[in-house]
């Protein structure tokens, strides 16, 4: 049998290194279009990955689509969509809050399985120490991102209603201990970060009803490996069950009485009729990415009904596994279902829980795979095997193409030839860059932001240029980790709608903090934002007047700022006030 680790290595290849199967849709439509058309290779495009599902058009909804708003004519509601992974956020070197949370969400998912299987052995003193820290790791993720709590609090739920099932004792005990249990977790989660709730607020909490679908072909090729693996170990496992419910709907419809049928057949279609109703439903309705998950569903409820009667050790194990594939599969229907409150389109609610759905495929597909090589896949013949091993490999080759290319393509897009290096900030030493039409070396921003980090403690606000995102404004706080008075406009105004005049206001008060030639007002201003350092850079100098820009040097002078910083392009003055 092959070692656990392996499964663990599986894992971390399916989470973290591999990407979707776009890097061979892009080789092939290359050497098509070189061989057929005779165009010139473009090359490989990196970002193009993270945009697997085109922007589309909401749909006309048919009249059984009672929940959906009315289509207006001319009026098509186009939505983008973002269908990142996190091989391809850790080579965008984007730090967004779904990249930092994805430690603290496999940290979950690992203290979950603890619960299950420590809960189980009765252990309670191993049960109450994984219960109390995967508590405090889910009131993290409201923290980290908000976007990942709800569902890893409806999965942990789950996986406690679980361990508590496997226990010894009556139901009513078992009810009593997933209680205790379930509510102990909520409570701790969000007492142990009260003051971060007492002091934060949200806006468009709301659902609306989504006004598109994901096309099947585009979540094959987002998740194609995931599924494959997966659907091969679902049908392996319940093949037995799934002939046997065949054969007796064949003998007795759904509907039909018959005491001929055993028991536990009679409970399986009984479970499953709900799910081949809500088929039937969204096939007429066309939501066919829809149609595949629920079918998914399907496999996954056969198979949790029999690892739930299975006397086998690792049926924890295997539960577990089983409820990730169909909080994924259930994330994925939902998406196409409800969208957040005052999303552009479904764009950032696609893009959000879609990481989740990788991050819970990937895991479970390492486990299942594991399982296959162990047990399943040395039992079929030499041929079927074979067929199957290089279906993996080629899925697998495939996903790795986007980790090949995709980091060429990315390398390629620097700043400035450097070698390997894990130091974010190295560009800088050597890099130009074009702002306003104006070329200027980053090495002096560089040593400042050096300085800063070097020589500040706490967290003091600095005042820095203010521009639009995708710009060089807000680098002192990017590099820092400082709070500036504001950073990037757009990305504050979405965030936090209710307040969006305070940030234009902000981004006047930056203006003028640095055009105004009144040190009055610039002092009322720096006093206003408890501004500690104000850097005057080359970014600064193509913005703002020089005449305003003088006003800090008078202000050094008579002993309201002092200059505690200066290179040959960047000055770094402390505020000095009373």
């Amino acid at each position: 049998m092959l070692p656990p680790v392996v499964c663990g290595l599986v894992a971390a290849l399916f989470v973290a290194i591999i990407g979707n199967l776009d890097g061979v849709v892009q080789i092939v439509q290359g050497v098509w279009g070189k061989v057929v058309d005779g165009a010139a290779w473009a090359g490989f495009d990196f970002w193009r990955s993270s945009r697997v599902i085109p922007p589309l058009d909401s749909f006309e909804p048919p009249a059984l689509a009672f929940w959906l708003p009315d289509f207006i004519p001319g009026d098509a509601g186009s939505s983008w969509h973002i269908t990142e992974f996190p091989f391809f956020t850790f080579l965008f070197a984007d730090l967004h809050a779904h990249m930092m949370v994805i430690p603290f969400t496999l940290l979950a998912l690992g203290l979950g399985l603890c619960l299950v299987t420590g809960l189980r052995n009765g252990r309670l003193g191993w049960m109450a120490a994984a219960a109390l820290a995967l508590a405090v790791t889910l009131g993290a993720l409201w923290a980290v991102n908000s976007w990942d709590y709800p569902s890893y609090l409806i999965l942990t739920l789950g996986l406690a209603a679980v361990a508590a099932l496997f226990t010894r004792g009556s139901p009513k005990r078992k009810l009593a201990l997933f209680a205790i249990i379930g509510g102990g977790i909520v409570a701790v989660s969000l007492l142990s970060f009260w003051p971060f709730h007492q002091n934060y607020e949200t806006f468009n909490n709301g659902l609306d009803a989504s006004r598109w679908r994901t096309p099947v072909d585009r979540f094959l090729a987002i998740h194609g490996l995931f599924l494959f693996v997966i659907a091969t170990y679902l049908i392996a496992r319940t093949r037995r069950d799934l002939a046997t419910l065949a054969l007796s709907v064949l003998k007795r419809p759904f509907g039909s009485r018959s005491r001929e049928i055993p028991l536990e057949t009679r409970w399986l279609r009984l479970m499953l009729a709900p799910v081949v109703v809500a088929a039937v439903v969204v096939a007429v309705l066309g939501y066919w990415n829809v149609l595949l998950l629920l079918a998914l569903l399907a496999l996954v409820a056969v198979a949790g009904w029999r690892a739930l009667q299975s006397p086998e050790p690792s049926r924890p194990y295997e539960v577990v596994i089983l409820a990730m594939v169909a909080m994924a599969a259930l994330i994925a229907i939902g998406v196409d279902f409800v969208t957040v409150e005052g999303d552009i389109g479904r764009m950032n609610t696609l893009f959000k829980y879609y990481l989740e759905v990788w991050v819970f495929l990937a895991i479970a597909a390492a486990y299942m795979l594991w399982r296959l090589g162990a047990s399943w896949l040395p039992r079929l013949r030499y041929g079927p095997a074979t067929a199957w091993l290089f279906l993996l490999a080629l899925l697998v080759g495939c996903s790795l193409i986007y980790t090949a290319l995709g980091t060429r393509d990315r390398l390629d897009d620097r700043f400035a030839e450097l070698p390997p290096t894990l130091d974010g900030t190295a560009y800088m030493a050597v890099a130009q860059h074009w702002e306003k039409e104006e070329l200027f070396p980053l090495v002096w921003d560089y040593q400042a932001i050096r300085w800063l980090q070097d020589n500040v403690e706490g967290s003091p606000v600095v005042l820095e240029a203010n521009m639009d995102q995708y710009r060089w404004g807000g680098r002192i706080a990017n590099y820092t980790g400082l709070p500036t008075v504001l950073g990037w406009p757009w990305h504050q105004i979405q965030q936090r709608f209710g307040y969006r005049q305070q940030v234009h206001e902000r981004a006047a008060h930056v203006r003028l903090a640095y055009e105004t030639t009144d040190t009055a007002i610039a002092t009322e201003l720096l006093r206003g934002y408890g501004v500690a350092y104000v850097v005057v850079g080359e970014l600064e100098r193509l913005n703002y007047p020089a005449e305003g820009l003088a006003k800090f040097e008078t202000m050094a002078e008579s002993g309201m700022l002092r200059k505690v910083y200066e290179n040959e392009g960047t000055i770094i003055f402390r505020t000095e006030f009373p």
